[in-house]
């Protein structure tokens, strides 16, 4: 199975999107973009931006937003960073 960054990336690239319309659309960073179709999570300072910058640009790009945030708890579960809630 790919990533969430994988699908993200994928999906994009096949509805001919760059990342600056993404940006536009979503009103998140070109760099939060880039980090987020990298699955460079530890950019982000807290899980709440990763799971709200996802649900947008998954949304934008009409895939199955439930199964793919199912699929990022499972993917910030196993990073060091992510996988415990903030004291």
């Amino acid at each position: 199975m790919s990533s969430v960054a994988e699908q993200l990336r994928a999906a994009r690239e096949a509805q001919n999107l760059t990342v600056y319309q993404v940006a536009d659309v979503t009103k998140i960073k070109t760099d939060h973009v880039r980090a987020v179709e990298e699955g460079n999570y530890d950019m982000f300072p807290a899980p709440v931006y990763i799971r709200g910058f996802i649900r947008n640009y998954a949304a934008l790009l009409k895939l199955d937003v439930p199964q793919i945030m199912a699929e990022l708890e499972t993917e910030l579960a196993g990073s060091k960073k992510f996988s415990h809630p903030p004291s």
